[in-house]
């Protein structure tokens, strides 16, 4: 009897299986292929496409590398300065803005010269501070202005963020500062 039900019968058990199989949880690959490795230990995966079960393009993702006094391939201290942790090749592959991982040569390129011109900026604002000084210039930081002011005081015996006494006497701009600038 259970195989002359009318096709009706099956309509209710089909859409709940479609609608159970859009969430591809249970079809789809759990774990990526490993595309590559940056400089900074970074690892990146891939899921290739598939259309079969409406999944067109790739997913793209990367695992973080744990930066605990480490030194990058430029042989820098991880947080010094400008540094990133995603090169920017890494980051049109994971956005899709290119279809081919990055080489290794080109990432190493591309963070050399980032180095490069770190290097130059300095040089260039070494200059330009001695020729302030030259002058008789001020070569400080601006002043800060009347909206930039602080409209309550600030006390050294009291905490700014409540519990967190050493972020009060940490320099908090000290990871994206130049690594190369002298202090003036």
């Amino acid at each position: 009897m259970a195989g002359n039900a009318p096709k009706s019968r099956g309509m209710i058990r089909y859409v709940v299986k479609s609608f159970l199989d859009s969430f591809k949880i249970a079809k789809r690959e759990k774990v990526g292929e490993i595309i590559g490795r940056d400089p900074y230990g970074n690892i990146y995966y891939e899921l290739p496409a598939q259309p079969q079960l409406g999944k067109r393009r790739p997913t793209r993702w990367y695992t973080a590398a744990d930066k605990k006094n480490e030194r990058d391939a430029l042989n820098k201290e991880v947080w010094a300065g400008f540094d990133s942790d995603l090169p920017s090749e890494w980051e049109s592959w994971l956005r899709f803005r290119r279809t081919e991982p990055p080489s290794d040569d080109e990432v190493m390129q591309s963070l050399a010269i980032a180095e490069m011109k770190k290097i130059n900026a300095a040089k260039l604002e070494g200059k330009r501070i001695d020729e302030l000084k030259a002058q008789g210039l001020d070569t400080g930081p601006p002043k800060p202005q009347d909206h930039e002011k602080m409209p309550y005081p600030k006390y050294e015996e009291f905490e700014i963020i409540p519990g967190d006494k050493e972020y009060q006497q940490k320099d908090r701009w000290e990871k994206y500062k130049n690594p190369y600038m002298k202090d003036q």
